[in-house]
């Protein structure tokens, strides 16, 4: 089974419930709402569609503090060009965000991921003319960065507020949040959301990486959104990055999220680039949780044919896969208990992991460690079971037991009627008792037909 989980953007390409289930078939793990496009009536069909299909984790992004261009036709410049744009629908393009003021010439503005780049060279009747450094499409929509220009945009838009308030009538799993800089952005953000619903952070700015260390015990996961990033800061600093964010994320068991052009030419083509592949497989290598797709999956031709690509680079490296984590000291109980479990699944002949859990910490701790083993995290709530799905090796179940005396044997008889466990096989089991504080505290190593007889 593969271990490494996939996300996919849900988009025109990939909205049918047949493409959908067909993705699901093919490794899909979790789906993504990209907000910056579309409307709230797709939403809803895309949520609606899912989970007729499968109870996955649903990820919803805000837009966040980002200005785009809006175009009335595409425009194709060449290398040299003088264009003008302006700030509102009178001109032929135009910014969604008034920055007249604060730009100077000379200055770079940064269009769709930096595919067109242009330098300011004045300023006139409230609008900029500029001039190509890039040839490329100017097109509607697109994204667009003014590199070292400080905006002060909200982090929510009145967008956004919308989608936070859809998010909570929807019970999705996650938000995801756009150009988070601060610790207080969070904040902002979890006062507004019900209370099970997970905050991923997106880092896609110069902002984000400075305040990493205060934003990672904040939130519930890290997104590495390397399309904007890789415009904010020069791009060949972006490997390094990535490496170190995951890095620190398994080391606190925070669900990290690799994302942006993993499988770009998948989006024309029916099979990846050379390069494309050994990236998706350097992002697991790294311990990326989950890998994601975007326009693959969206617009692209080929959706399931992308899942399908990602699925198989996964499972050929996912094995080779080593432990970043490092030992400290003064640990908790369930820490201990996830080092022990490491430790013994290296020297027992342990097939499978089954952990009970009620917030899923202990399954988080133990699959940092990135064990050849799968893990089957036991859980009652579904909220739980669902964030669970994206963590690298975790097989997470609903079971509630109806006999309080002994979780292990009524879960091992529940997972082999499931046939998740054999009676051959030897697995290595932790659940918590006698502890005010519900933590895990024992562990047990056994042969399930033992249990069963």
């Amino acid at each position: 089974m593969k271990k490494t989980k996939i996300l996919c953007t849900i988009g025109p390409a990939s909205m049918s419930k047949k493409t959908m289930q067909q993705m699901l078939k093919a490794g899909m793990n979790g789906i993504r709402i990209n907000t910056s496009h579309g409307t709230f009536d797709q939403y809803n069909k895309i949520i609606k569609n899912i989970r007729e299909l499968d109870n996955i984790p649903i990820i919803i992004d805000t837009n966040g503090p980002e200005v785009r261009i809006n175009c009335k036709s595409e425009l194709l410049v060449n290398t040299g060009d003088k264009i003008e744009i302006g700030f509102n629908n009178k001109s032929t393009a135009w910014f969604d965000y008034d920055f007249y003021k604060k730009i100077k010439p000379g200055m770079l503005i940064m269009i769709n991921d930096g595919l067109l780049q242009l330098k300011l060279v004045k300023k006139r009747n409230k609008a900029l003319v500029l001039e190509a450094l890039t040839a490329g499409l100017l097109q509607n929509r697109k994204g667009v960065n003014l590199p070292n220009l400080n905006l002060g945009l909200p982090i929510l838009t009145k967008k956004d507020e919308e989608v936070i308030k859809f998010s909570n009538k929807m019970d999705v799993d996650f938000i995801a949040l756009s150009f988070t800089r601060t610790p207080q952005d969070v904040k902002l953000v979890r006062r507004k959301l019900n209370n099970d619903i997970g905050i991923i952070a997106k880092i896609e700015n110069s902002q984000g990486i400075e305040n990493f260390d205060s934003l990672l015990p904040i939130v519930e996961g890290i997104m590495v959104a390397r399309g904007d990033l890789g415009v904010e800061i020069p791009s060949q600093k972006i490997p390094i990055i990535q490496k170190d964010i995951v890095k620190r994320c398994n080391q606190q068991s925070k669900l990290v999220i690799i994302a942006t052009q993993m499988l770009e030419s998948m989006i024309t083509n029916p099979l990846p680039t050379r390069a494309e592949t050994s990236d998706v497989a350097n992002a697991i290598l790294d311990g990326a949780d989950t890998i994601m797709l975007s326009g693959e999956t969206t617009i692209g031709r080929y959706p399931v044919n992308s899942v399908t690509e990602m699925s198989k680079i996964a499972l050929d490296v996912e094995n080779n896969v080593k432990s970043n984590v490092k030992e400290q000291g003064n640990i908790g109980v369930s820490e201990a208990i996830s080092s022990t479990i490491f430790q013994l699944c290296r020297l027992l002949p342990i097939s499978k992991v089954v952990t009970i859990t009620r917030s899923g910490y202990t399954a988080r701790m133990i699959s940092r460690f990135r064990l050849r083993q799968s893990i089957i995290a036991v859980t009652k709530n579904r909220k739980v079971r669902n964030r669970l799905q994206l963590y690298f090796g975790v097989e997470p179940v609903c079971f509630s037991s109806t006999v309080k005396s002994d979780k292990i044997v009524s879960s091992a008889r529940f997972l082999h009627n499931k046939g998740l466990v054999k009676k051959d096989e030897l697995v290595l089991f932790s659940s918590g008792a006698y502890s005010a504080k519900k933590t895990t505290n024992l562990l047990g190593v056994h042969k399930i037909s033992d249990i069963l007889s």
